[in-house]
């Protein structure tokens, strides 16, 4: 049963890595103000008067291609400076292993929040390098490195991933990941430091449309 929902929500997100339908049509994006449930979630620097949220599948290459290469700089341009704090959120919309490192993570959120987002970045970073990625062999090595208990991190969750992707996919606007809100604010595109800039500095706002770009 776990298997076919996991292929249910691969379909709806339309392989859930890459673009939308939307995008190949050409329309109207209107940046859209969400609520996120996200008050409790551990986040990356302590203060900020902005939020940068990525959501993200730990299977995706593009998610790890925005680690690389946009995490860095989200860092040293806002968190470190005070001006914004970043939290990550992982779904489950690809196969078994997003599901078991999805578990993971809200485990150790739990168990070593002050070094959550090394390990969330190390997983991120991991994908497609290591042959055993997202098994329970691979997170054996991951509690290794970061001295804790693999049973901890290892221990079950109630589906956790898969009822955020059910959630964020029905009323948070995600249609494919990465997806990136700033201030609640759902971008149009994920990897772009200049519109996360202009949704802080207030010249984009909730409301505001812009003609997506064809492929």
């Amino acid at each position: 049963m776990k298997r076919l929902l996991l292929i249910l929500l691969g379909v709806m997100m339309l392989a859930a890595c890459g673009t939308s339908e939307a995008d190949e049509r050409g329309e109207q994006f209107t940046y859209t103000r969400y609520e996120l449930p996200l008050e409790d979630k551990v986040a990356l620097g302590e203060t900020g008067d902005h939020e940068i949220v990525f959501v993200f599948d730990y299977s995706c290459p593009w998610c790890k291609k925005w680690m690389e290469s946009v995490l860095p700089e989200i860092e040293s341009r806002w968190i470190e400076t005070g001006e914004a704090t970043f939290k990550g959120q992982p779904l489950v919309l690809l196969n078994e292993q997003s599901q078991l490192l999805a578990s993971v993570d809200a485990n150790a959120e739990q168990v070593m929040p002050e070094r959550y987002y090394a390990l969330q970045r190390h997983i991120g970073l991991d994908a497609e390098t290591v042959s055993d990625f997202g098994t329970e062999a691979y997170v054996h090595r991951l509690a290794e490195t970061f001295g804790v208990d693999a049973e901890a991190l290892l221990a079950p969750q109630v589906d956790a991933g898969i009822q955020n992707a059910r959630l964020y996919t029905r009323d948070l606007g995600v249609e494919y990941v990465p997806t990136v809100y700033v201030n609640g604010i759902k971008l149009l595109d994920a990897f772009s430091l200049e519109e996360m800039e202009r949704v802080m500095s207030g010249e984009i706002e909730a409301g505001d449309q812009v003609e997506m770009p064809k492929e």
